[in-house]
């Protein structure tokens, strides 16, 4: 990651969410928060001919990345209507819920992420106003950091239930940093919290070609952005398990289509990112 730009993978995404699979890109602000350059190519790649073409030739990214947004949308909603008035976005990225999300109105807002990504996004978002009641900037290194004591000193209250947005971060993290980041969630977490976890399964590639698993993570590992800690389903559940969630269901873009626009099937190549929902 270079100090003075978000993560590859942040823009990526910001990217994909602010094209979007039709008219109605899930991210509007996209545009704002993304470096000049990537601002300028998504204005351009926006018209429909163009999105078409950009949504093939991405592999399926922009059609995964919308379809996920939706169902953390959606589980989001659901969490807030059942009395979540607190919200963390662990490794926020360039994530703009607490921008674009009216359900956010009475909700205290604490994106976490790594200094570097924010640094950039604070300055773009001054210029934007937040529908969520507040929102702090919570700088972490989750691989030598305790989110806890970060989240405590920006105010976040653990008597509050909260719900927990970790959003296409597990697979770049080392399992004693994933570990280690539930044992901080969970001493934080009243009950009526949910966690919204996104992970990889082992395969990485949902493609029946020979080594794909292992040109991806050499790739990633290119961009400076390793893949660690991908885990089977049974795993994340156990895992969150054991740190007193219990799993209301884990699902993959097959299922998120089913509510959103975008296509499972040219979304192939990344099903093996799974949502899983739980409750403490």
């Amino acid at each position: 990651m270079r100090s003075d730009w978000p993560s590859l993978t942040a823009m990526a995404v910001a990217f994909g969410r602010g094209l979007g699979t039709d008219d109605h890109a899930p991210d509007p602000h996209a545009h704002a928060l993304l470096p000049a350059p990537l601002a300028t190519a998504l204005r351009l790649f926006g018209r429909r001919g163009a999105r078409t073409a950009v949504r093939a030739l991405s592999f399926g990214m922009v059609d995964h990345v919308c379809l996920r947004t939706a169902a953390i949308d959606a589980a989001l909603r659901t969490a807030l209507g059942d009395g979540c008035s607190q919200l963390v976005i662990l490794g926020a990225g360039l994530d703009a819920r607490a921008w674009r999300l009216a359900e956010l109105a009475g909700t205290d807002v604490f994106e976490v992420d790594h200094p570097s990504t924010q640094l950039g996004k604070r300055e773009a978002t001054a210029q934007l106003a937040a529908c969520a009641a507040s929102v702090a900037f919570v700088a972490v290194d989750f691989e030598r950091e305790r989110v806890g004591a970060r989240l405590l000193e920006e105010g976040h209250d653990p008597a509050r239930p909260t719900a927990w947005i970790w959003e296409g971060v597990t697979p770049y993290l080392h399992a004693a940093a994933i570990e280690q980041t539930l044992t901080d969630v969970a001493d934080r977490c009243a009950p009526g919290s949910v966690l919204l976890m996104t992970y990889a399964i082992p395969e990485l590639v949902a493609l029946p070609i020979p080594g794909i698993a292992a040109f991806t993570k050499l790739a990633f590992s290119g961009l400076g952005e390793g893949l660690f800690g991908a885990m089977t389903p049974a795993a994340a559940a156990a895992l969150v398990r054991a740190h007193g969630f219990e799993v209301i269901r884990d699902s993959d873009s097959r299922r998120w289509s089913e509510h959103a626009p975008g296509s499972a099937a040219l979304a192939r190549p990344f099903r093996a990112e799974r949502l899983l929902v739980a409750r403490r």
